[in-house]
């Protein structure tokens, strides 16, 4: 697997000074964007949606240039993007204009090395929200809180596991408090919120409804607990983690009409907050990358609300030296246990596995052209994704004499597998 390193030198030496922010070297620029998310995907960088139609921007970390991928299949934003095994997930966005914006009712999937995006599951239409916060946990996606109905109305304390392996969606204890416009993190076993808002709640002040309280759920015991205020409520928050530790980054609010710089920390071992150096710039609206105890960030709007649209971005660590190390995507490939299958009984199974990468794959349809004869009895139970080196069973019945085919088509541009069936 391919290792890539990129490194630049920060102009102060001593440890103190050494933590300081610093422009991320680039030959050209993203789009300016803001509602946006930006999230990394092996050794690239990818900045994505955010209000109007806009392609992705990709950040190459050894040329340190940006270039434009496909558009999302609409437009969205007030998201918090995550990736999971080289495919990114989009869950919990808005679609539409304020202040009345829809929830995007489908999960979509991008995949990076195909450049394609895929409409996924719906969501249950009684989980179907913005704005909320959503992180990864052992292989399964999380969504907390959010809103309903734009700017408006409807702001909740909902909390839902999502499994894309499996394909399930199971609804997990609620929050203690309803929050919007703001994003989670996930560190060790716990799950951590901070920052937001209750959009709508405080009439003709769309910024106020700060929400102070510090959430924090343990994996471990299933339960919620809450700890000191932040000490600079804001919404439009990004997160990050920084020494193990979260942090949350930038945002807006009533108090001041900039966009917030404040970088504040919360230690999870003496459940207290402090300070870092703050932002270049202030920033809201968008979303932080954490990459070996650096944090990047950058793009979202320089004051509260929808402008100016920012293009800039800048990297924090602790470091004497900022350094980005990480793995390849690699594609997996799928293979079967037979190409050909002679059925000697009523019903027979293939095994389908994923090898080879360190991606999962989309499977665009499985089909068989001959259903008078063969049917594929447990396909309610097949997955839509398939894990790095995993693998799942068809069970296929054959009802009488004849052949056909089973195609098995991965999304992308590759062809579809194809095997034969037989039976006598």
């Amino acid at each position: 697997m391919k290792l890539l390193y990129f490194c630049f030198c920060l102009l102060f030496i001593t440890p103190a000074l050494a933590q300081n922010w610093k422009g991320l070297p680039a030959k050209n620029h993203a789009l300016n964007r803001h509602e946006n998310a930006f999230v990394q995907v092996g050794d690239e960088l990818f900045l994505i949606g955010g209000r109007g139609e806009k392609p992705v921007n990709r950040y190459n970390i050894q040329s340190a240039k940006w270039s434009e991928t496909s558009k999302p299949p609409l437009e969205i934003h007030h998201f918090q993007a995550v990736a999971l095994d080289g495919l990114v997930y989009v869950i919990g966005a808005f679609t539409g204009g304020w202040p009345y914006e829809t929830p995007v009712g489908n999960i979509l999937i991008y995949d990076p090395k195909e450049d394609l995006w895929s409409i996924g599951p719906e969501i249950p239409k009684d989980r179907q929200r913005g704005a909320a916060g959503v992180s990864v946990y052992q292989n399964k996606i999380y969504v907390t809180n959010g809103i309903i109905n734009g700017h408006s109305s409807g702001w909740v304390n909902w909390f839902d596991e999502y499994d894309p392996y499996s394909n399930t969606w199971k609804t997990l204890p609620d929050s203690p408090r309803a929050r919007d416009h703001f994003q989670s993190l996930v560190v060790d076993d716990k799950l951590f919120v901070a920052g937001g808002r209750r959009s709508g709640s405080v009439p003709d002040n769309g910024f106020a409804g700060t929400v102070k309280q510090t959430d924090i759920y343990d994996f471990k015991t299933g339960e919620w607990n809450t700890f000191e205020d932040i000490p600079t409520p804001r919404a439009g928050t990004a997160t990050a983690i920084l020494d193990n530790k979260p942090v949350i980054l930038g945002g807006e609010s009533e108090k001041q009409e900039s966009a917030h710089s404040e970088v504040e920390q919360f230690d999870l071992e003496t459940k207290t907050w402090t300070s870092l150096p703050d932002m270049q710039f202030g920033r809201h609206g968008t979303q932080a990358i954490s990459l070996n105890n650096s944090i990047i960030i950058g793009a979202g709007s320089g004051n509260r609300g929808g402008g100016p649209e920012l293009d800039n971005f800048e990297i924090f660590s602790s470091e004497e030296k900022v350094s980005f190390e990480a793995d390849s995507i690699l594609p997996g490939k799928l293979i079967v246990s037979a190409d050909n299958i002679d059925f000697k009984n009523s019903s027979e199974v293939i095994t389908i596995k994923n090898t080879g990468g360190n991606q999962a794959i989309l499977i665009s349809y499985l089909q068989i052209d001959t259903p008078e004869i063969f049917e594929i009895t447990n396909k309610e139970n097949l997955p839509n994704i398939i894990a790095p080196n995993s693998s799942f069973d068809i069970e296929i019945n054959a009802s009488k004499a004849g052949e056909g085919n089973l195609l098995i088509k991965p999304a992308g541009k590759s062809a579809p597998l194809l095997i034969k069936l037989k039976r006598k």
